[in-house]
């Protein structure tokens, strides 16, 4: 009963307190069907967990209407964003049957290839397709959708640039509290006693938030020692490779323990005014692209195009512990137990990240 009761919420972008969760369990629902539930109240301020992006379920049977669907829904939510970002005069591939100097135009690299020198790139939108004649390399995949600008001469664009739809450069945000970044704990082949070395020292740190970017190993066991040992912070966790043997992305775990979050890979919250995308795999070139890699499921829509900016990104899927930064946007990984492994705590008020040691308890 109260494991329905969580994924109704969290299929609402909603969250529960224990307290609110009794409540609904036992059917008190006119006092809570309004509120957006996680939220704390303290002397000082409000702190709140909200879910921005989680998928619960891909399909098991697809048509090809659902291709021709999901590939037009990155099309249309990577151009929105970068009309929205250039406020440049956009031209669809139909209006280009003149000569023009200067056009700006938004499409999908269908193909490219490469014919004395130069780069040719067949395109499209939703209105035709057109070849783009770069006279130099330029930097682009196949499935892009970016924004060129170039010359026309009838059904050719001589291009000049690539616009990437990218993150806007702006000040770091800020926001309230602290939050322990890890990943790799890979409990299934670490000594048990680095493991209980990290939730001991943990447990004595005051962080209210532990984020999991995958690759525990163990369920049950991650399970056992959230219960023992993370009962006055709230965990959110993603899988990876060794916690679920299906192909990206990944549907949330479920776990019985309510103080375990558990959403899909990738997923995004915001904690405390700071938006925070979870990730096992992660590369620079998905916040150039707004895109978060290739999908191996075919959905409604395009739930892997990046339509809210992170503040802070927290990836596995790599042996040694980093913290980098990009447009304002701090990018952390904590390594892995079986090689290199720090965990990261981010001061959201100071956006301080630093790599933490747990030798000191």
């Amino acid at each position: 009963m109260k494991e329905e009761i969580v994924q109704k919420y969290l299929s609402q972008g909603k969250l529960l307190t224990p307290s609110a969760l009794d409540a609904l369990s036992k059917g008190q629902y006119e006092s809570l069907a309004q509120e957006n539930l996680i939220v704390e109240e303290s002397s000082k301020t409000q702190e709140r967990i909200r879910i921005l992006k989680n998928l619960n379920s891909v399909k098991k049977e697809i048509s090809s209407e659902d291709f021709i669907n999901f590939f037009r829904s990155k099309y249309e939510n990577i151009k929105d964003i970068l009309i929205t970002r250039l406020q440049k005069p956009f031209v669809s591939i139909n209006k280009l049957n003149s000569y023009r100097d200067e056009v700006y135009i938004t499409c999908i690299i269908r193909s490219i290839k490469e014919v004395d020198n130069k780069k040719i790139l067949d395109v499209e939108d939703m209105t035709g397709s057109l070849s783009v004649i770069f006279e130099e390399n330029v930097a682009v995949d196949v499935g892009d959708v970016v924004a060129i600008k170039g010359a026309s001469s009838k059904n050719v664009l001589f291009g000049k640039q690539i616009i990437y739809p990218d993150v806007p450069l702006r000040q770091p945000k800020t926001g309230i509290g602290k939050a322990c970044f890890i990943s790799g704990l890979m409990i299934h082949e670490t000594p048990s006693s680095d493991v209980k070395k990290f939730f001991s020292w943990f447990e004595i740190q005051g962080i209210k938030y532990l984020i999991v970017a995958g690759d525990v190993g163990d369920l049950e066991e991650f399970e056992n020692l959230v219960a023992e040992h993370c009962n006055n912070a709230q965990v959110i966790f993603i899988p990876g490779e060794s916690d679920m043997k299906t192909e990206y992305p990944r549907v949330p775990v479920k776990f019985k323990n309510d103080n375990i979050i558990s959403l899909s890979d990738p997923s995004m919250v915001e904690i405390n005014g700071l938006n925070i995308l979870l990730i096992h795999e992660f590369s620079v070139d998905m916040l150039k692209k707004r895109y978060l890699g290739s999908s191996k499921a075919i959905l409604d829509d395009d739930y892997f195009v990046l339509d809210h900016v992170p503040d802070i990104v927290c990836f596995g899927h790599g042996d040694e512990p980093q913290i980098t930064n990009y447009k304002s946007v701090t990018i952390v990984a904590s390594g892995s137990l079986l090689a290199g492994f720090r965990p990261i705590i981010i001061d959201f008020e100071t956006r301080e990240a630093i790599k933490a040691s747990t030798n000191n308890q």
